[in-house]
């Protein structure tokens, strides 16, 4: 890792910054025309591009791509095959345009948004970085090397040259922030968004960052730029109430990913993020009911006061709206064996095996079955708490 900092840093510093002024790109044809020194920008976001798809970040699902691109496409339509945007199968809240018009969103982040708006107005935001070309505009170096280097070696991918200070993973200059959150509104009321989305977007996401203490060297994790979109997406928006939320659409599209990023924050122990989205009635609702097996995982990680009831509690739902969903039955026999309850715990752990027979913690939970059947009672030494298993 000290390495790699020492690389972002050299990098960082050794970028050419582009004094003169560029005009944005008026449309698809006029990509031709690039700058000089702009062409080494492109070939290094190719070069980043395919450095994150070869190992594995990229989500695969195709219907979720394409539900992605449509919403680009809606909101920069003389830019069609020339935008692209992913999901990145990552849990922090993050999302980054490169100079070749890659736009990456990571699944953590999506998984907070309650609307397709919501989703338009950072992909309208990070699509005007790469139409207004703030990338060969950039005046100002990568001040947190460092940053950037964790953010490397947490996807697993190379550093690519000059990217490191030429895409928008650390937000640009002032001028240019407020100059994409201008073009991204217009974007988005042209293409028929509600324009008020836009404040709840960073809203409800300053709000998770505050109350679990997220400390991530992130865009969209720091408290100070969250703040400056707030206030300039409340200056643009004023009194326009109109334009399309696509609620319905967007959970039907997202349901799987954001599954998914439950699953994610669960095993990196961030319980405090999923009880704050799941604990609330209202947001509930936006997830597939296996959700309640991640909240009650959580409440039983935190351990506080009336968890280990409030754990049980989500378990039983989950089992009512989900019960083919294997590793409800195994949370709940790991209680139940906590507690001494021998049978219930066989009776769960049983069926989680039926359900899930090529489950990886089998020989795991076959030894405590056998412990059980052996002895007949079960006193717990503390051998079953670690983290959950994943879903099969």
């Amino acid at each position: 890792m000290k390495r790699l900092g020492v690389a972002a840093l050299s990098l960082a510093l050794a970028a050419p910054a582009h004094a003169q002024p560029v005009p944005p790109w008026a449309g698809a044809d006029a990509l031709r025309e690039r700058a000089p020194g702009e062409n080494n920008l492109w070939q290094e976001a190719d070069e980043f591009d395919q450095a994150l798809a070869r190992a594995g970040k990229v989500n695969p699902d195709p219907a979720l791509t394409a539900y992605l691109q449509g919403i680009l496409d809606r909101l920069y339509p003389e830019f069609i095959d020339h935008l692209r945007v992913r999901a990145l199968d990552a849990p922090h809240l993050n999302a980054f345009a490169l100079p070749n018009g890659s736009i990456y969103v990571n699944a953590g982040l999506i998984a907070r948004f309650e609307n397709e708006a919501q989703l338009a107005t950072v992909l309208a935001h990070e699509g005007a970085h790469f139409t207004h070309r703030h990338a060969l505009q950039q005046a100002e170096r990568v001040k947190n090397a460092a940053a950037f280097a964790l953010v490397v070696a947490m996807l697993g991918v190379p550093l690519v040259g000059d990217l490191i200070a030429l895409s928008s993973m650390f937000g640009y200059s002032r001028e240019h922030e407020r100059e994409a959150d201008a073009i991204g509104y217009q974007r988005l009321i042209a293409a028929g968004y509600a324009a008020r989305e836009s404040i709840r977007t960073f809203e409800h996401l300053q709000e998770e960052i505050r109350a679990a203490d997220i400390r991530e060297p992130f865009f969209f994790a720091s408290h100070p730029r969250l703040q400056e979109r707030i206030d300039s997406f409340r200056d643009l928006v004023r009194d326009n109430d109109n334009g399309e939320v696509g609620r319905e659409r967007f959970l039907a599209a997202t349901g799987a990913l954001r599954l998914a990023s439950l699953a994610a924050d669960l095993a990196a122990y961030r319980y405090r993020q999923i009880i704050l989205v799941l604990a609330k009635p209202e947001r509930r609702q936006e997830f597939p009911p296996e959700a309640a097996y991640y909240l009650g995982e959580a409440y039983r990680l935190r351990n506080d006061a009336g968890d280990e009831a409030a754990a049980e509690r989500e378990f039983r739902r989950a089992l009512e709206s989900a019960p083919t969903f294997a590793p409800t039955y195994r949370a709940l026999g790991l209680l139940h064996y906590k507690r001494g309850q021998t049978e219930d715990a066989r009776r769960a752990l049983r069926r989680y095996l039926a359900l899930a027979p090529d489950a990886a913690d089998r020989d795991f939970v076959e030894y405590y079955l056998r412990l059980m059947d052996a002895s007949g009672t079960a006193t717990h030494n503390g051998d079953m708490t670690g983290p959950p298993a994943q879903q099969p």
